[in-house]
């Protein structure tokens, strides 16, 4: 059974779906959008929930499945770069819609390798590198290479961002303020250095930059969540509702956009103003519940964190959450966080 603290979002998140289906009246489509990226992976989040109670072991084997999933994807990605099978840009998305989907799963999969790397080479740099750490590093290469053929620099920029989040919530006690404001400095330098290419590519570009294409989706978003603001347009309608919008903002830079760039403007449009405010709801007890995690367990505690802080970051300019997989993951989180934060998974770790 679902939580009670997650109850009343959850509901808000369901009635803002109902009330924008109807509205949308594209009916087909919305059913599939509520099944395959609410109700189903709800459902599993309460099954795993129950599971790891009766389970704490699984908790490792959840990243570790998480992690291996993105070896066997960068793997495929290696594959696919060496036989030339990439964009017209020359950025790798292997079987993915697009280079910034690939880059979304790659970096979840990238921050749980990067923290749980971090840990164990901090633990072993007495006694030497273990074996499973050795695999830990050749897999978290493959997908830093698969992350960096992808060129998604929201996705590169939200890592860096989360890393010093990270790195500042484990060692602000211990780390002295010269060697963090080091890490700091150079931080600063590979974004900007991403920052210079990318701007380098615009310029390139010129009018039909992916940042002008943008501009545009969200000019257009703005406009539908101005006329809609109560219902929005309904759940998998954008792609329509955006292409209805072409004759307000002549010339149209992108004619393919099946969601807004933008995690808060899809909520709001796709399951109405109820919707955004019990995803809003959601993520202020996540984090609430997170501060417990944290306590009862740093290290999973931590990387929940980031996982979720990534949704957010990247979701500022793409979709992360409007996907099948990343759906799953998203809920998944929520899950391992909602048991970490509960005094069974404390005793659980104690026994």
């Amino acid at each position: 059974m679902l939580d009670a603290k997650y109850r009343i979002p959850v509901i808000l998140i369901f009635v803002g779906l109902f009330f924008s289906f109807i509205a949308g009246k594209n009916y087909y489509v919305g059913l599939g959008v509520i099944k395959g990226w609410f109700i189903l992976p709800i459902v599993f989040a309460v099954i795993l929930s129950d599971r790891l109670k009766k389970d704490y072991g699984l908790l490792n084997k959840i990243f570790a499945a998480m992690f291996a999933s993105g070896i066997i994807v960068s793997m495929v990605g290696i594959y696919y770069r060496l036989s030339g099978f990439i964009t017209y840009d020359g950025r790798l998305k292997i079987f993915y819609d697009s280079p910034n989907q690939l880059a979304m799963f790659l970096a979840l999969v990238f921050l749980i390798g990067f923290i749980f790397m971090e840990q164990k080479t901090g633990n072993e740099e007495q006694v030497g590198i273990s074996r499973k750490t050795m695999l830990l590093m050749i897999g978290q290469i493959l997908i830093t290479i698969n992350l960096y053929l992808t060129k998604s620099y929201g996705a590169w920029l939200s890592i860096g961002a989360i890393l010093t989040v990270v790195f500042w919530l484990k060692y602000r006690a211990i780390l002295n303020k010269k060697y963090f404001a080091i890490f700091l400095v150079v931080l600063l330098f590979l974004l900007s250095w991403a920052g210079i290419n990318k701007y380098k590519n615009i310029e390139k570009m010129g009018e039909r930059s992916s940042l002008a294409s943008r501009t545009m989706i969200w000019k257009s978003a703005g406009l539908m969540v101005k006329n809609n603001p109560l219902f929005g347009i309904g759940p998998g309608n954008f792609q329509n509702k955006y292409l209805e919008y072409q004759k307000y903002f002549p010339p149209y830079l992108e004619w393919s956009a099946p969601q807004p760039h933008n995690l808060f403007l899809a909520f709001w449009l796709e399951t109405g103003l109820l919707g955004l405010l019990g995803f809003i709801l959601l993520l202020l007890q996540f984090f609430k519940d997170n501060k417990k995690a944290i306590i009862n367990n740093r290290l999973y505690g931590i990387l929940c964190l980031a996982l979720v802080l990534y949704f957010l970051f990247h979701g500022l300019i793409d979709t992360t959450y409007w996907r099948n997989d990343m759906a799953l993951l998203f809920w998944i989180i929520v899950s391992l966080n909602l048991y970490l934060a509960s005094g069974k998974a404390a005793e659980n770790k104690k026994e």
